[in-house]
C-alpha cells in the first residue's frame, strides 16, 4: 500500500499548492497518466510479420482514490466510484503503445508508481526479452517494480476488481511480498532490477504465476524459464522444493501424511530454518550438496489425536518431515536436469564462486554441465512444540 499512499500524498500536495499559489501549474498534474499496471498479451501478426500485442494499463485516478480513502472504503469494490481505468491498446511493442496511450488520454504515462507487469501465457512462450527491454532501458521505470507470468491472458487479471485495495496491481504485490514470507509455495517476488541482472548473466528464471479462479486472483506456483521462454508450470509442492534448493531461508505450513501414525494430516509450522548449499566437483561432473536444518511446531493433526507428548511419536514426525522435504526438493531437481535442462536455482553461481577458473572456461557451456549434475540432499527437522490439548 506504501506506492499508492505516496501518490494519494502526492495528488494532495499538488492541490494545496494551486490553493496557495493559483493555477499556473495546474496542468501537470492533470498530464500524467498515473500507470499502477502493465498486462502483455500476444495477439497475432501485422503486414511484416511482427508479432503485435495487447498492452493492458491499469491507470490511477488520483481523485477516486482520494475520496474512497476519506470515506474508509477499499479499492472500488464498495459501489463507489472506481479508482482505476484499464485501457487496452495493440501495437508492434510498448514505445508505440504509449504513444497512443498519449494520444488517447492526452497525458503523459507516469511510471513512478508502477507495482506490476504481468505476461500472458502466449506471449511468454514466445519469448519476453523484447518485451522487457523496454522496461530496462526507461529511466521513468522502477527498478522494484515486481514482474509475475499468468495462466491464460494478462489482461484478464486486471479485470479482477479486489474488495480490500484501490487496484489489481497493488493486491497482487501484496500478495506476493506477504505470502512469500509465510507460504512455502509461493515463490520470492522478482523485480526489474533482479531481472535485469538475470539476462545480462544470461541466467534461466521462474516467476511466480497468478491465476484468476472463479472471479479470485491467487498465486499459484511458478513459470520455468528457459532462456526468456516459458517451457513449462510448477506447482505449489514444486515451488517449495525449487526455494529450498535455491537457498533460500522459508516458513510456511508443511503438511505431512499421517497413515503411518493411523492420523490424519499433520500441519508442520517452520520456525527457522537454515540452509547449506555448496558444489562438490567430480572430474567434470558437479554435486550439489545441501542440508535443510529446520525447526518448527505441529500447529494441527487431523481426524484422530496423538499421543504427541510421546517422544518416540515426535521422532517420527519429524523423520516423515524430513522424508517431504526430501522428495520435493528431488521431484523439482529431476524436472530442472532431466526435462527442462534450465537452471533456475543458480546452482552456476554458486559453481563460478566456488570453482572461478573452471567457470571461467566453461561458463557459455554450463548447461552441459548443470544436465549432469547430481543431487546429494540432508533434511535435520526439529519439533520445538506441540501445542495445547485442553
Amino acid at each position: 500500500m506504501r506506492s499508492i499512499r505516496q501518490l494519494m500524498l502526492l495528488v494532495l500536495t499538488f492541490g494545496t499548492m494551486l490553493v496557495q499559489v493559483g493555477c499556473w501549474d495546474r496542468t501537470e498534474i492533470e498530464k500524467n497518466a498515473f500507470i499502477l499496471g502493465i498486462g502483455l498479451d500476444v495477439t497475432g501478426k501485422n503486414d511484416q510479420n511482427d508479432d503485435k500485442v495487447m498492452i493492458t494499463y491499469q491507470i490511477a485516478l488520483p481523485a477516486a482514490m482520494i475520496g474512497q480513502a476519506g470515506q474508509g472504503e477499499g479499492g472500488g469494490g464498495g459501489g463507489g466510484e472506481s479508482s482505476t481505468l484499464n485501457i487496452s491498446i495493440e501495437a508492434v511493442n510498448l514505445a508505440t503503445a504509449e504513444q497512443t496511450l498519449m494520444a488517447t488520454l492526452n497525458q503523459v504515462p507516469n511510471y513512478t508508481h508502477l507495482q506490476l507487469v504481468v505476461f500472458g501465457e502466449e506471449l511468454a512462450k514466445k519469448g519476453i526479452e523484447k518485451y522487457i527491454d523496454f522496461f530496462f532501458r526507461d529511466p521513468r521505470v522502477r527498478q522494484r517494480t515486481k514482474v509475475a507470468v499468468c495462466k491464460g491472458k494478462a489482461g484478464d487479471i486486471f479485470k479482477i476488481q479486489p474488495k480490500t485495495v484501490q487496484s489489481t496491481s497493488q493486491y497482487i504485490s501484496d500478495l506476493l511480498d506477504e505470502n512469500e514470507k509465510h507460504n512455502l509455495m509461493i515463490l520470492m517476488p522478482l523485480d526489474f532490477g533482479f531481472m535485469q541482472r538475470h539476462f545480462i548473466r544470461r541466467l534461466d528464471i521462474c516467476l511466480p504465476r497468478v491465476t484468476v479462479k472463479k472471479d479470485t486472483l491467487t498465486l499459484e506456483g511458478a513459470g520455468v524459464f528457459s532462456g526468456d521462454k516459458l517451457i513449462d508450470w510448477l506447482t505449489g509442492s514444486e515451488v517449495m522444493g525449487l526455494k529450498w534448493l535455491h537457498g533460500e531461508p522459508a516458513k510456511g505450513i508443511i503438511n505431512i501424511p499421517g497413515e503411518k501414525l493411523k492420523a490424519g494430516n499433520i500441519a508442520f509450522k517452520i520456525i527457522n530454518n537454515n540452509v547449506s548449499i555448496q558444489p562438490v566437483r567430480k572430474d567434470n561432473s558437479f554435486c550439489l550438496k545441501a542440508k535443510i536444518e529446520v525447526e518448527g511446531d505441529i500447529s494441527e493433526i487431523q481426524n484422530e489425536r496423538l499421543d504427541t507428548y510421546n517422544i518416540s511419536i515426535i521422532r517420527e514426525v519429524e523423520k516423515l518431515t524430513e522424508q517431504k522435504i526430501i522428495q520435493s526438493c528431488k521431484e523439482v531437481f529431476k524436472k530442472l536436469v532431466d526435462e527442462y535442462k534450465t537452471d533456475c536455482i543458480e546452482f552456476g553461481r554458486r559453481v563460478q564462486n566456488y570453482y572461478p577458473d573452471f567457470w571461467e572456461k566453461n561458463k557459455e557451456k554450463w548447461n552441459e554441465y548443470f544436465v549432469n549434475t547430481t543431487l546429494d540432499l540432508e533434511a535435520e527437522v526439529k519439533i520445538r512444540r506441540v501445542g495445547v490439548i485442553k
